[in-house]
C-alpha cells in the first residue's frame, strides 16, 4: 500500500522496484495530499475528499494505482473507529485484488484487527505525534502507533534511530530498510548537462552550496540556510547558494535573489536531477531539530553523498550516527552558526572519497526494495532483523530558554548528548519561558509535567522543574550555588527553598559539578551527603591542542567572565606593569570600562560568542587568566588546557580540583601573588612547558565520552 504518489517518495521507490517481485496494488491519494495545508479548513476539507473517494483503479500495470474512500485521523475519540473503516475498506480491496499482505507506512490511520485473513506488514517512517508530544492528540496516537507495531507480523524502519524507537516503544525488534538513492543514476551524469547548468547560472569562480527545495514546508530550514548565506557572504563573497525544486522561489522572500548571490531554480525532470547535484561544490541541510528530523532518514544528504558531495547539516542524531566522511555539522540550528559554518572553509574541506563510496552502498533503493521482498515474502530471503539495541533509555534533558551571554550549561549539555548517542536517545524540552519572575516560572513548572520520559534529567539552572516532575525518575544538576551569595532576604529564603532544599529533596540522583559545589550544596540543604554525586562537566570536542609559539614579549591573555566574582579588577591590576594585550570575554559595565582605560592596558571585548568563536578565542591566545574568587567548576581551565594554553587560576577548590597539576595557581585576593603567576608562566618557559603537557593529560578525564558515560551509567540506575 502506498500513499501518495510524488508525496512519500519512499513509498514510491520502493512499489517501483518491489513491482519485478511481485503484483503491487498502491493506494494513490496524490490530488487530496498535494500542496501544503495551513488551515483548519483545508485540512478538514482534505479529510472529507478521502473520505468521499470513489473506490476506483486510476491506473494498470506492475504497480496498479488505485483509489478508495479512507479516513484521516480527527482527534482522541475517533481513532478506533476511524481505523476500523480504513481496516474495512482495505479488505475490500485485497479481495478485489486478490491480495493477501498489506504495507502499511506511518502516518496512514490504521490498526489491524487482532484476528485477521491477511498479512500486516507495518514501515516505520516518521514518529509524526512526536511534534506534539505533550498534547492529548500527541499522547493519543503515539499510544495508537504503539498497538499497530504491536499487531503487525512484520516491522521495518528507515533509519537506525527508529528502529530504536520501535524497540523502545513497542519492544519490537525491526528489520532495518533504509531510505536510498539512485545511487548509479547520480554517478553516471551526463557532463555536459553539469556544465550547461554552471554556465547558465555563472557558477564558474564561484563555491556554489546546494539546496533541495523539495518539501515547502517551514521546518525545511530554507528561511535559516538563506539568511545565514547572506551573512556568510560578508567574509566569502565567492559563496552562491544554488536552490533547486518546486519550492525554490520561496528563497526569494528572505533574499534579493542574484545580488546576495542566491540563485533560484525550479522544478526538475527526475532524470536531469543528477546534474543539479554535480553542479553545485556542495550540499546543504538545515531541516529544524526536533524528533521528526533527528529519527528521519533524509534523502538529500544521501543524494549528495552519492554524488561525492561534502554537506553541511545541522546536528540530527541520525546523520551524526551513521558518521559518512562527508557530512559536517553546524553547532546549532542558529542562523549565526550556519553563517559562521559557511563562511568557515574547513567546513568543506577534502574528505576521504573511498571510505565514502563504500559508506553510501547500503543506501540504495533497489537494495532496499530487494529486502523488503524477501521480508514480505515475495521474493529471497528475508534478511535478519537488527540486533536488540542498548539504546532504550528514553531521556529527556530540561533545559532553560536560553538569553544572551547565558549558554554554556546547554553547549556543554550538547557535546554530552552527542557522545550518548550509542547509549541512550535524549531528547531536549526546552523551556517556554524565560525564568525570571513568579508567572513565567509557574509557567515552565506546569509545561514540564507534560514532557516527562521515563528519566528527566534537570540540566540546570531551572532547579524547580524538579516539583513538577515524577521524583523517583528525576536527575537534579546542581552546577553552583552562586545565587544564594548574591541574594539576601526574603528573597535569599525563597531561592534556598524552591530552587534548592525541596528540587533536591524532590529528585532520586542529584549531580554536581565538582567536589567544593556538593559539600556547599549539602551545608545548604542538609540533604543525604550519598544522594549526591559528582559528575564533572566536559570540555567540548571543539577545543583541541592548537600549537601557538608564546608572545613573550606581548603575551595575549584571555579573561573569561565580568561579574564581580570573576575577579577581573584585582587581575587588570595586576597585569598593569607586564605590557600584555587582554581579550575579555563578556559584557563590560561602564565602571569596568573606565578602570580598563585607565590601566593603560591593550583590551579587546567580545561577548555572546558561539562555542566555535570561544574555541577560536583560546587558539589566539597565550595565556588563560582565571583567578576567580567563586566557582561551581572553572570551564575555562579546562577549555585552556585543551586548546594547550598555559592557565594561571585560584588556588582555590573547584579550580584545584579540576586543574590539578595543570595551572599555575595564585592568591586572588593578592593582586603581588596574581602578578607573580603571570611574571613566572611568561619568563619561565621550562615551567610553562611543564604546566600545558599537565593540562593535556589532566583534560582527557573531562572528554565528553568519559562523562556522558557517567551519566548514563546514572539514567541506568534511574530505571533501575
Amino acid at each position: 500500500m502506498m500513499f501518495g504518489e510524488n508525496y512519500r517518495v519512499r513509498e514510491t521507490e520502493l512499489a517501483t522496484r518491489l513491482a519485478q517481485h511481485a503484483a503491487v496494488f498502491a493506494l494513490d491519494h496524490t490530488t487530496a495530499l498535494r500542496g501544503l495545508r495551513p488551515t483548519i479548513g483545508e485540512k478538514l476539507r482534505m479529510r472529507v475528499d478521502l473520505l468521499r473517494a470513489p473506490f476506483e483503479v486510476l491506473s494498470e500495470g506492475p504497480v496498479t494505482r488505485f483509489r478508495m474512500p479512507i479516513t484521516a485521523a480527527t482527534g482522541p475519540a475517533l481513532n478506533e473507529a476511524g481505523a476500523a473503516l480504513n481496516e474495512r475498506r482495505l479488505i475490500e480491496a485485497l479481495k478485489r485484488f486478490d491480495c493477501s499482505t498489506a504495507y502499511v507506512s506511518t502516518p496512514f490511520f490504521f490498526l489491524p484487527s487482532k484476528q485477521r485473513s491477511y498479512r500486516f506488514h507495518f514501515d516505520v517512517v516518521d514518529n509524526f505525534h512526536d511534534a506534539w508530544p505533550s498534547t492529548r492528540v500527541g499522547r493519543a496516537r503515539r499510544e495508537f502507533h504503539i498497538e499497530a507495531m504491536r499487531r503487525a507480523d512484520s516491522i521495518s524502519a528507515s533509519s537506525l534511530q527508529l528502529c530504536d524507537y520501535v524497540q523502545r516503544l513497542a519492544d519490537r525488534q525491526v528489520v532495518y530498510i533504509p531510505n536510498g538513492v539512485p545511487a548509479a543514476q547520480i554517478r553516471a551524469v551526463d557532463q555536459t548537462d553539469v556544465e550547461a547548468i554552471r554556465t547558465r547560472f555563472k557558477l564558474h569562480g564561484r563555491f556554489t552550496v546546494g539546496f533541495i527545495a523539495n518539501h515547502s514546508m517551514p521546518f525545511d530550514g530554507m528561511e535559516r540556510l538563506v539568511h545565514a548565506h547572506v551573512v556568510a557572504r560578508k567574509q566569502r563573497p565567492e559563496l552562491a547558494l544554488l536552490v533547486v525544486g518546486p519550492g525554490a522561489e520561496r528563497a526569494l522572500e528572505f533574499s534579493k535573489g542574484e545580488p546576495d548571490g542566491v540563485l533560484v531554480a525550479g522544478a526538475v525532470p527526475p532524470e536531469r536531477v543528477a546534474a543539479w547535484f554535480a553542479a553545485c561544490d556542495a550540499g546543504a541541510h538545515p531541516q529544524d531539530i526536533s524528533p521528526l528530523t533527528h529519527d528521519a532518514m533524509a534523502m538529500n544528504p544521501l543524494e549528495f553523498s552519492a554524488a561525492g558531495k561534502p554537506v553541511l547539516s545541522n546536528p540530527l542524531k541520525e546523520f551524526q550516527r551513521l558518521a559518512l566522511p562527508n557530512i559536517r555539522f553546524t553547532e546549532d540550528d542558529s542562523v549565526a552558526a550556519w553563517a559562521d559554518a559557511l563562511a568557515a572553509t574547513s567546513t568543506f574541506a577534502a574528505f576521504d572519497a573511498h571510505s565514502l563510496k563504500s559508506a553510501i552502498e547500503p543506501f540504495d533503493w533497489n537494495r532496499s526494495a530487494d529486502a523488503l521482498a524477501g521480508v514480505l515474502g515475495v521474493s529471497g530471503t528475508a534478511p535478519a532483523p537488527r540486533p536488540r539495541s542498548t539504546r532504550v533509555l528514553d531521556v529527556v534533558h530540561y533545559e532553560r530558554k536560553p538569553i544572551a551571554d547565558y549558554h554554556s550549561i546547554e553547549n556543554l549539555f550538547a557535546s554530552l548528548r552527542a557522545a550518548m548517542l550509542e547509549q541512550a536517545d535524549v531528547r531536549v524540552a526546552r523551556c517556554p519561558e524565560v525564568s525570571r519572575a513568579i508567572l513565567p516560572r509557574l509557567r515552565n513548572w506546569r509545561w514540564a509535567g507534560r514532557v516527562q520520559g521515563r528519566v528527566n534529567h534537570i540540566t540546570g539552572d531551572v532547579h524547580y522543574l524538579a516539583l513538577g516532575l515524577e521524583g523517583d525518575r528525576t536527575v537534579l544538576t546542581v552546577h553552583d550555588c552562586v545565587s544564594l551569595r548574591r541574594t539576601k532576604g526574603l528573597r535569599r529564603a525563597l531561592l534556598r527553598k524552591f530552587y534548592f532544599e525541596l528540587p533536591v529533596r524532590r529528585a532520586r540522583i542529584v549531580t554536581t559539578v565538582s567536589q567544593a559545589t556538593k559539600d556547599e550544596l549539602v551545608s545548604v540543604t542538609g540533604c543525604d551527603p550519598e544522594k549526591v554525586r559528582v559528575v564533572p562537566n566536559c570540555v567540548a570536542d571543539s577545543f583541541q591542542h592548537s600549537r601557538r609559539e608564546f608572545n613573550a614579549d606581548a603575551p595575549v591573555v584571555l579573561l573569561i567572565g565580568t561579574l564581580p566574582h570573576k575577579n577581573l579588577d584585582r587581575t587588570v591590576e595586576a597585569l598593569k606593569p607586564l605590557g600584555c594585550h587582554l581579550h575579555i570575554i563578556g559584557r563590560l559595565s561602564d565602571g569596568q570600562r573606565a578602570m580598563l582605560a585607565a590601566s593603560g592596558l591593550p583590551f579587546e571585548n567580545s561577548f555572546d560568542l558561539s562555542g566555535a568563536q570561544m574555541a577560536e578565542a583560546y587558539v589566539a591566545c597565550d595565556i588563560v587568566g582565571f583567578a576567580s574568587l567563586y566557582e561551581g567548576f572553572g570551564m575555562p581551565v579546562i577549555e585552556g588546557q585543551a586548546t594547550g594554553r598555559v592557565v594561571v587560576t585560584s588556588n582555590l577548590a573547584p579550580m584545584t580540583e579540576v586543574a590539578a597539576d595543570g595551572a599555575c595557581l595564585v592568591d586572588p585576593l593578592n593582586v603581588e601573588s596574581i602578578r607573580t603567576g603571570f611574571e613566572r608562566v611568561t619568563k619561565d618557559a621550562a615551567y610553562r612547558e611543564h604546566l600545558v603537557a599537565a593540562g593535556l593529560r589532566n583534560v582527557e578525564r573531562f572528554r565528553p565520552a568519559a562523562i556522558a558515560a557517567m551519566y548514563v551509567e546514572l539514567y541506568r540506575e534511574v530505571i533501575g
